[in-house]
């Protein structure tokens, strides 16, 4: 399980590094365009908005790998290790049920009916730019099931 969260972390890593680097060399191209040469570019305008919308996601489905992810954990605090460990258990499932049903069935819906759909200036179906939606399901799955073994693994050996 380690070998898979390394290369799921390294894998996303290097994909929202790279994306990040276009869109600075790509917002950096607009404001010359802009300011320089007086003629603004309308192919970045929409390249941001749709790699913005792809890293964040991307990145959201990161730190939910990470179990970095906003919480409470007020209440979680004061239970004992086992208690934490049952309550990070549950926690993983709700995050498997809702990549399931809501990113992955759902994106996966949104995908399929916006493959018809073109953008208007990059002339690339909308489905692509959707599809952001059921690939950070499947992430989210695999890291909630290896959060989960984790987890599971840690209770037994503090059972013993």
């Amino acid at each position: 399980m380690h070998g898979l969260r390394t290369f799921l972390d390294r894998l996303i890593q290097l994909f929202c590094i790279s994306l990040l680097g276009v869109m600075v060399a790509v917002a950096l191209w607009q404001v010359a365009s802009r300011y320089v040469f007086g003629s603004p570019s309308t192919l970045s305008e929409e390249f941001l908005r749709f790699a913005l919308i792809w890293i964040s996601i991307m990145g959201a489905a990161y730190v939910a790998g990470q179990s970095q992810h906003v919480s409470m954990s007020l209440f979680v605090d004061l239970m004992s290790l086992r208690g934490q460990l049952k309550w990070g258990m549950v926690i993983q499932m709700v995050f498997l049920l809702f990549a399931v049903s809501v990113l992955i069935m759902g994106g996966g819906h949104a995908v399929s009916i916006s493959m018809t759909q073109i953008s208007p200036v990059l002339q690339i179906p909308m489905g692509l730019i959707y599809s952001a939606l059921p690939v950070s399901g499947v992430i989210i799955v695999l890291y909630s099931l290896i959060n989960t073994f984790d987890l599971y693994r840690t209770y037994r050996v503090h059972e013993e």
